[in-house]
């Protein structure tokens, strides 16, 4: 099977200004089939540079305070300037219990013990050695305040729950980093059971910033990013160098005014109504994540939200339902007045059957039964396509109107199996004490 190179639009219609490029070694040529794209992309990775070895918690000052992060941390597009728990006390958790009906009185050295204590004026949140390996399994959710930082360092900690239990909730809150753990979910059945996500923001939130994590069968979503109220205050987030894995449904970015309710007011048309009650006021940076065996929403973009796509790589594979149908299967979609501007990004797909690497939900509608959804904007540029992968345009001058070059960006196109190493061996808790872009340079 030959790979299949995108941009497929005409150059004139996919200039969405210039990229800050970091600059990769000159690669041989690329596989033209996924497999080999893949397991070369993985070799390429190995020979990398290792890390430096800064894994273990932030120190605190003679005053208490945290004032130097130890794993120097790199918050680029919309969360720029996020600087979470510096400056402020630092809790380390001690133990992995978290006993039903203690959320008023937590255990001490528990993770929920070191969340209610930032809540009275931030912190961050570190986790002693001893519980690399180990499992946190939460009995209720987390409500992550502001001014924190939750660190889990080079990922020797995970973070489990039932399905239901939604793990971490940014509710109301802003200047926050969670980064380097690993999120699951006890066992599930897809499309059965009733499950909520990973982490999930709400509410009113702003400047937040998803770093180095890995997430697992996470249930609904790994990450929904959601707010209830439309307001005028922007909410800006970062979600940078994660690790997605076997999952369905990855990551709902938006509001969803127009598919609860299609006559509320701007529903009709939410791309007229922009500068209006549609207008997006939530802003997501999307850089350098990896979706590995993922089948769909990544992203979605619904009302109120612009996502920029930086530089992902995306492994597509469908979720078997137990009534032997397979799930929807597609990289970036944008529905009800989202917008997208894909930029940079490998989209690989093994399945021989062709499939979006973004798109407007009318495109995937025949998959995907979005009825209910209107069309949101979609624009892309740079993107390559391994294997059968379709790009897919829907009113692109919005998208490439609200695109920033807050993000440094690697040239896909240039290298895409040096792009997909880059990714390959930076996302995830293990990349977390590797400085970008020299990690990513063979040839240093």
């Amino acid at each position: 099977m030959n790979a299949e190179r995108l941009p497929i639009m005409p150059a004139a219609a996919l200039l969405l200004g210039a990229m800050s490029l970091w600059p990769l070694s000159t690669s041989a040529a690329t596989p033209d089939s996924p497999a080999a794209f893949l397991a070369a992309a993985r070799s390429r990775a190995a020979a990398l540079p290792a890390s430096n070895g800064a894994c273990g918690p932030a120190e605190a000052g003679a005053n208490g305070l945290v004032t130097t992060d130890p794993r120097a941390m790199q918050v680029e597009g919309e969360a720029g300037g996020t600087t979470g728990g510096l400056g402020r006390p630092l809790y380390l958790v001690t133990s992995t219990e978290d006993p039903e009906g203690v959320r008023s009185r937590p255990v001490p050295g528990t993770l929920r013990a070191a969340v209610e204590a930032a809540r009275r004026g931030g912190g961050w949140i570190g986790f002693d050695p001893s519980l690399n390996g180990k499992t946190l399994h939460l009995s209720t959710p987390l409500r992550v305040p502001s001014d924190t930082t939750i660190d889990g360092g080079c990922g020797g900690v995970t973070i489990s729950a039932a399905p239901r239990v939604t793990s971490f909730l940014v509710v109301n809150a802003s200047n926050v980093v969670i980064r380097g753990l690993h999120f699951t979910k006890d066992a599930y059945v897809d499309n059965v059971d009733r499950a909520n996500d990973a982490i999930g923001l709400t509410g009113r939130f702003d400047r937040v910033a998803i770093l180095h994590n890995a997430f697992f069968r996470c249930g609904d979503g790994c990450l929904d990013i959601v707010p209830k109220d439309p307001g005028n205050s922007p909410s800006r987030v970062t979600v940078a160098f994660n690790h997605f894995a076997d999952h369905n449904k990855v990551m709902l970015i938006g509001t969803l005014t127009c598919y609860v309710d299609r006559a509320a007011p701007g529903c009709d048309d939410p791309l007229g109504n922009l500068s209006g009650t549609m207008a997006p006021f939530l802003r997501v940076t999307l850089q350098g994540n990896l979706f590995e065996s993922t089948a769909q929403r990544q992203p979605k973009v619904v009302s109120n939200a612009f996502v920029h796509s930086v530089n992902n790589v995306i492994v597509l594979g469908a979720t078997r339902y137990p009534d032997g149908r397979n799930s929807a299967v597609y990289a970036g979609a944008a529905a009800s007045g989202g917008i997208l501007a894909a930029e940079g990004d490998v989209v690989v797909n093994p399945t021989g059957r062709p499939r979006y690497g973004a798109g407007p939900v009318s495109a995937l509608r025949g998959g995907d039964d979005e009825g209910r959804e209107t069309d949101g904007a979609v624009a892309v540029r740079g993107n390559v396509g391994i294997g059968p992968v379709r790009m897919q345009e829907h009113r692109p001058e919005i998208a490439r109107a609200l695109r920033s070059d807050a993000v440094g960006a690697l040239d896909a196109s240039a290298d895409p199996l040096g792009l997909a190493a880059c990714v390959l061996r930076m996302a995830g808790p293990g990349g977390v004490a590797l400085s970008r872009p020299e990690s990513c340079r063979a040839d240093r």
